[in-house]
C-alpha cells in the first residue's frame, strides 16, 4: 500500500521572490497571515498566470506533511490595486486559514490533495499502482461528489474573508475587474502573440512587457461592455465549483442595482505590482518572458514550419479554368482557418454553403465564428453541422453551451448535458465495434477517392514484399458515415523461405507510417491466424486495389 502511495509531485514552477526584493508584498503577506491565522508560507513564486494561488505539496502523499507555495502570476497584480489584490489575496490565504472555517477549510486542502495525487498516479502508472487502483476507481468519484457542494461553499466563506478585510465594494470591484482582463488576454491578446508564428520561427523575448502594457491600456469599450455582459449573464452550473459572478456578488451584498446593471470598473491607476514589486518588476517580468519563451519554444517552432507550408500551397494555388468545387474552396478554407483564424477564411466559407448548404466542416467554422460574439445565427449553423456528422456532437455542444451560460439561458443546458453523455455512450461503443474485427464481420467495397487510391497503390508498390493488397469497410452500426477500413496484404515471398512474425510486424509498422487515408485502417498481413480474415477481405467486390506487375 505503501508502495502504491509513493507519488512524487512537483512544486510549482515560476520565479522565486524573496523578502529582500520586495517587502512591501512580504509585510502584506504577514498581515493577512496572521489576521486568519494561516500557515506559514515557505515558499512565493511569481508565475504568468492571471491567478493566484496557494499550492500544498504533500510529502507524504494523502498523509499530508505539506511544503506551502504562494503562487503570484504578475498578470493579476498588474491588472489590480493594491487594495484589490489585498482582497485577492485574502480570498487565497482563507482556504488556508486554520481559524475561520476549520474543518471545511481541512476538506477542502484533503479533496485537492487527493486530486494531485490521483492525476500523478495516472500519469506515472508504476509497478505498485495497481494495488490501489481499484479502491481509487471506486472511492474518489464518490469522495469528490460528497464535497463538491462544500467546496463551491468555501468560495463563499473565502469571499466573505475578502469583505471582512477590505470591504465588500472593493472586493466586487476585483472580482469583475478579473473577469474582464481574463477576457482580454484570452480572446485577444494571446491569440494575437500565437499567430505570430506565421512570419517569426522564435517566439516573442519580451511577451510579459507587452501583457502588461495590454492590460495597462484596458479592453475597448465595446469588448468591454459585452464581456461585461457575458460575466453578469452566466450561472452556476453543476460543472463549477466556482460560483458565478453575479451569485459571488449577491453572497457578499453588492446592491441589486449593481447587479442589474453593471458598470466597469474605474480606471486602475498605480497597479499591485508597481506598489508591491517596485523596481523589481521589469526583472520579474524578464525572468517570466524567459521561462514562458522556453516551455513555448518547440510548439512554436513546429507551429511556424506548418505555417510555411500552408502558405506556400495558398500561393501555389492557381484559379482552374473551370470554377473551384466545394472539396477545393474546403481545403482553402481550413488553410485559411489554420493560418489566421476563422474571421479570414469567411468568404471562402459562405462560397463552399453556396455550393454544398449541408457542409459540415463550413457549417462547424460559421457557426463558431457567430457564437463568438452570441450572434444567434450560429445555434442553426451549429446544429445543422452536427446534423451532417454527428462526430462533432462534442465540440459542437461545447459551443453551444458556452453561449447559453453567458447569455443566461439556464434551461438549455441541461438538454446539452444529456445529449454529450448520449454521445459519449455511442462513441463507446463505436471504438468498441470497430476494434473487434474477425473474419466473421461483413465487409464492403472500400468506395475511396482516385486519387486516395492511386497514392495507397504508390505505397504498397514501394515494399518489395508486397504482392497483392485488398481494401474494404467493415459493417458498422455505429456512426456509419465514418468507416471503418481494412487493409489485407498479401507476400511476395516463396511459401518454403522461412518469414519471422517480427518481418510482417515491421512491414505493418513501414505501412502504417506512408498510408494517408482520411479514416483510421487496420492494416494486417494476411497470414497464419489472420489468413482467414484476409480470405474474407479479399472476396469483397472490388476490394483487390493492387497487385504487383498489373
Amino acid at each position: 500500500m505503501l508502495r502504491g502511495l509513493q507519488v512524487r509531485l512537483e512544486p510549482p514552477g515560476g520565479w522565486p521572490v524573496t523578502r529582500e526584493q520586495a517587502p512591501r508584498l512580504f509585510a502584506l503577506l504577514e498581515e493577512l497571515r496572521g489576521s486568519l491565522n494561516c500557515q506559514p508560507f515557505h515558499h512565493v513564486h511569481m508565475v504568468s498566470d492571471l491567478n493566484a494561488a496557494v499550492v500544498q505539496i504533500p510529502r507524504l502523499g494523502i498523509f499530508g506533511w505539506h511544503r506551502n507555495y504562494l503562487v503570484l502570476g504578475l498578470p493579476l497584480m498588474a491588472s489590480l490595486s493594491p487594495e484589490e489584490f489585498r482582497a485577492v489575496l485574502a480570498h487565497e490565504f482563507a482556504h488556508s486559514s486554520r481559524g475561520h472555517g476549520r474543518f471545511g477549510n481541512w476538506l477542502y486542502r484533503v479533496r485537492r490533495t487527493w486530486a494531485q495525487v490521483i492525476g500523478q498516479m495516472a500519469r506515472q502508472r508504476t509497478r505498485w499502482s495497481w494495488v490501489l487502483t481499484k479502491f481509487l476507481d471506486w472511492f474518489w468519484p464518490k469522495f469528490s461528489g460528497h464535497t463538491f457542494v462544500l467546496a463551491r461553499a468555501n468560495e463563499y466563506v473565502a469571499d466573505a474573508c475578502s469583505v471582512r478585510l477590505v470591504g465588500a465594494e472593493i472586493t466586487g470591484r476585483a472580482l469583475v475587474r478579473v473577469r474582464l482582463d481574463a477576457a482580454l488576454l484570452g480572446e485577444k491578446f494571446w491569440p494575437g502573440i500565437f499567430t505570430r508564428a506565421n512570419d517569426s520561427e522564435l517566439p516573442p523575448a519580451d511577451v510579459m512587457a507587452e501583457l502588461l502594457q495590454a492590460l495597462q491600456g484596458g479592453p475597448t469599450e465595446t469588448d468591454g461592455a459585452r464581456w461585461l455582459r457575458q460575466a453578469f449573464l452566466q450561472q452556476t452550473s453543476n460543472a463549477d465549483t466556482h460560483p458565478c459572478l453575479r451569485d459571488r456578488l449577491r453572497a457578499i451584498g453588492r446592491p441589486a442595482a449593481e447587479l442589474d446593471s453593471p458598470a466597469p470598473p474605474p480606471p486602475l491607476g498605480t497597479s499591485a505590482a508597481e506598489y508591491f514589486l517596485g523596481p523589481e518588476v521589469p526583472t520579474v517580468a524578464w525572468q517570466l518572458s524567459r521561462e514562458w519563451q522556453n516551455a513555448i519554444r518547440a510548439q512554436w517552432q513546429e507551429r511556424h514550419v506548418q505555417a510555411r507550408k500552408l502558405a506556400e500551397e495558398l500561393a501555389a494555388s492557381t484559379s482552374p479554368d473551370a470554377p473551384p468545387g466545394a472539396k477545393q474552396l474546403w481545403e482553402k478554407a481550413l488553410k485559411l482557418v489554420n493560418l489566421h483564424g476563422d474571421e479570414e477564411a469567411l468568404p471562402v466559407l459562405q462560397q463552399v454553403l453556396a455550393l454544398e448548404p449541408q457542409h459540415a466542416g463550413a457549417n462547424f467554422i460559421l457557426g463558431r465564428l457567430h457564437l463568438k460574439t452570441d450572434d444567434v445565427q450560429g445555434i442553426d449553423l451549429i446544429e445543422t453541422a452536427l446534423r451532417a456528422d454527428p462526430l462533432l456532437t462534442e465540440d459542437g455542444c461545447g459551443l453551444l453551451y458556452a453561449h447559453f451560460n453567458r447569455t443566461g439561458q439556464r434551461d438549455r443546458l441541461r438538454p446539452l448535458e444529456h445529449r454529450v453523455d448520449q454521445f459519449r455512450q455511442a462513441t463507446a461503443l463505436a471504438q468498441q465495434e470497430r476494434n473487434q474485427i474477425t473474419a466473421k464481420d461483413t465487409f464492403l467495397p472500400p468506395e475511396m477517392e482516385p486519387d486516395q487510391l492511386a497514392l495507397l497503390r504508390k505505397v504498397l508498390a514501394s515494399e518489395k514484399d508486397v504482392a497483392s493488397a485488398a481494401l474494404a469497410r467493415k459493417e458498422v452500426q455505429h456512426f456509419p458515415h465514418k468507416p471503418r477500413r481494412v487493409l489485407a496484404v498479401r507476400l511476395a515471398v516463396p511459401w518454403w523461405k522461412p518469414r519471422m512474425g517480427s518481418s510482417d510486424r515491421k512491414l505493418v509498422q513501414m505501412l502504417v507510417a506512408q498510408i494517408r487515408l482520411p479514416d483510421p485502417c487496420l492494416v494486417f498481413v494476411a497470414r497464419g491466424n489472420l489468413k482467414p480474415l484476409g480470405k474474407k477481405v479479399y472476396a469483397v467486390p472490388g476490394a483487390v486495389i493492387y497487385e504487383r506487375g498489373k
